[in-house]
C-alpha cells in the first residue's frame, strides 16, 4: 500500500566518486510535454502531446573539493554519470528506496558567495541524455533521448513508433 514517506538517507556517486556526506539537494528531471491544440470543428479544443521537453537535473553539494572538480573534468562531449540513491520509511514502517541514474552533460557549475561562518555549496546543473528511476526495484522511468526510448510509469510511450521505423 502506498503511504506517506519520510526520507532517511541520500547517497550519490558522480563519475564513480562517492558523494554521500555532501549531498544537500537533488532535483530529478522534470517530465514535461510540449502540447499542441487541436481545434478543427470543435467548440472545446483538445491538446495533444507533440514532443517531450529537454530534460535537466540539478545537484547541490556542500563544499566542492578537488576530487569533485577532477571528476567533472571529462573530455568535451563526454557524458557525466550521476547516481543518486534515497531511502527511508513509510508510515506503515516499511522501508522504501529509489535509485535515480542520470547521464548527460554539465550545463553549469555555480558556487555560493563566500561568507565567513557559512558552509560553501556548489550547484551542478546537468542537461540529461538518459534518465532512469527505480522505485523499490521496479523500473518506472527509463528515458534515452538518442534511442528515443521513453518509458514513463512502466509504459513504453514510443514503443510502437520506434518499431514502426525499425528502431530497437
Amino acid at each position: 500500500m502506498f503511504t506517506n514517506r519520510v526520507r532517511q538517507a541520500i547517497a550519490a556517486t558522480l563519475q564513480g566518486l562517492p558523494l554521500s556526506a555532501t549531498v544537500e539537494t537533488f532535483t530529478p528531471p522534470k517530465i514535461e510535454f510540449a502540447m499542441e491544440s487541436m481545434t478543427g470543428g470543435r467548440f472545446i479544443a483538445e491538446e495533444m502531446a507533440k514532443s517531450g521537453t529537454v530534460l535537466g537535473a540539478s545537484l547541490t553539494l556542500q563544499g566542492m573539493g578537488p576530487e569533485v572538480m577532477l571528476a567533472l573534468g571529462v573530455n568535451l562531449g563526454d557524458d557525466i554519470l550521476l547516481n543518486v540513491r534515497e531511502a527511508g520509511q513509510d508510515q506503515d514502517g516499511n522501508t522504501w528506496f529509489t535509485y535515480h541514474t542520470v547521464g548527460g552533460k554539465l550545463k553549469s557549475l555555480t558556487e555560493t558567495a563566500l561568507k565567513m561562518g557559512e558552509k560553501p555549496t556548489t550547484a551542478l546543473e546537468l542537461s540529461c541524455r538518459t534518465y532512469s528511476r527505480l522505485e523499490n526495484g521496479v523500473p518506472v522511468i527509463d528515458i534515452d533521448v538518442r534511442t528515443q526510448k521513453f518509458v514513463l510509469n512502466g509504459v513504453d510511450i514510443l514503443g510502437d513508433a520506434r518499431r514502426a521505423v525499425l528502431l530497437p
